[in-house]
């Protein structure tokens, strides 16, 4: 009986062993693929170059007409087009496990990680999260965590990869679900049953698209039944007023504004107060763009905050700022103490991975993705969006 079951381990054993060899094989075919395709690309590059180059210097003779015409660029469609598809048969390497934890977990039903075989998984990790802008000492830190929760759990011999990537998607969403959650919207409704007024102070360097977040948030609590004014307090950057006036112009609804170089607090002031004449439910007040080094305009900022008691204090950066972020978010929060932030311009190819830099650092929650021009480009903080934008 025993050489029974010590044959049939045997016989396993081959069998997983000619799949191992089998598997090397296919992955020395994909490399030499690769090494093929890249010989191609390169090529191809020589090709369309030397077509372009023939494209300005050749010139057509026409008979008849005993002259010259003037070169016209080839065709270059069909050449793009073939790399493209060259390019589409690429193959990514994924992390694989061991032949011996295969064997284990073959013979006992569940795996347990060796060192070598998670060290793939996280190499890949810290890949996509320095290309989704996460900041390096981050990344190391959530690595790191990530390494021991793979190293103390067990798998499902048959799940097994399922069941790591399960287990790194749950690491990042726990981190993702930090900070204390804000909701602007139903916010505005109790402020409002109660006859409150909503106060909203924006913040943030310059070129984050603030002023238009502000009216996108405007047009996001109008369609909720919550009425708003705008304040003109940047009363610093040229054509500012003019700009907040315009899109409250195309909202429906007032402004309040002063004259450049005019106090920004008293401007957010009168703002205030004419929204509690007018029964209006929210005040959404803008302020100059600053850098978080400007200890000048820092203070402006601490002044307003001080005079205006805003409900909430929004932070409104650049979702593409990479590791800069971090650092103008912690500024301003030890500033003001910031209440939320505003990623914008998630549709230039951002994938909301400072979020993880700054919950890292930082309790202050993001509230909104900007991902658009229109006023409606503005969508709900979405954990699994940015996860599924960070690891496949």
């Amino acid at each position: 009986m025993f050489e029974s079951l010590k044959k049939k381990f045997s016989d396993f054993v081959n069998s997983v062993s000619r799949k191992e060899q089998e598997e090397e094989k296919k992955e020395e075919k994909i490399e030499k693929t690769e090494t093929e395709i890249r010989s191609i690309e390169e090529a191809e590059k020589k090709i369309i170059e030397e077509q372009k180059y023939k494209a300005k210097t050749e010139v057509t003779s026409e008979a008849g007409h005993g002259g010259i015409t003037e070169a016209k660029p080839k065709p270059e469609q069909d050449v793009w087009r073939e790399a493209y598809a060259v390019q589409k048969t690429k193959k990514k390497a994924s992390p694989s496990i061991s032949f011996s934890s295969k064997v284990k977990g073959a013979l006992l039903g569940e795996i347990k990680l060796s060192d070598s075989d998670i060290a793939p998984f996280v190499e890949q990790l810290k890949l996509d999260l320095l290309k989704s802008d996460v900041n390096y000492d981050v990344v190391e830190k959530i690595a790191s965590n990530v390494e021991k929760n793979l190293t103390a759990a067990k798998f499902n011999a048959k799940s097994a990869r399922d069941e790591i990537s399960s287990s790194i998607r749950d690491s990042l969403k726990h981190m993702l679900e930090k900070g204390n959650k804000v909701d602007i919207i139903e916010l505005g409704k109790s402020k409002k049953s109660k006859g409150e007024l909503l106060k909203v102070l924006f913040i943030g360097p310059n070129g984050a698209g603030k002023t238009t977040t502000i009216a996108k948030v405007a047009n996001l609590l109008i369609g909720n039944g919550i009425s708003c004014i705008l304040s003109a307090s940047d009363t610093f950057r040229a054509a500012a007023i003019e700009q907040t006036s315009f899109h409250a112009s195309k909202l429906g609804i007032e402004v309040i504004k002063g004259t450049y170089g005019s106090d920004p607090s008293s401007v957010a002031f009168d703002a205030i107060a004419h929204a509690k004449a007018a029964h209006i439910d929210c005040v959404l007040i803008d302020t100059a763009g600053r850098q978080e080094t400007n200890k000048s305009l820092l203070e402006e900022v601490k002044k307003m905050d001080r005079v205006n008691k805003p409900d909430l204090k929004i932070f409104v950066g650049e979702g593409v700022a990479g590791n800069a972020l971090l650092e103008q978010v912690k500024q301003f929060n030890e500033a003001v103490k910031l209440d939320g932030i505003i990623l914008t311009k998630l549709d230039c190819d951002a994938k909301g991975g400072n979020t993880l830099s700054i919950l890292s650092d930082t309790n202050v929650p993001v509230l909104f993705f900007g991902t658009g021009e229109k006023y409606t480009d503005i969508m709900p903080y979405d954990v699994d969006f940015i996860v599924n934008n960070i690891v496949a």
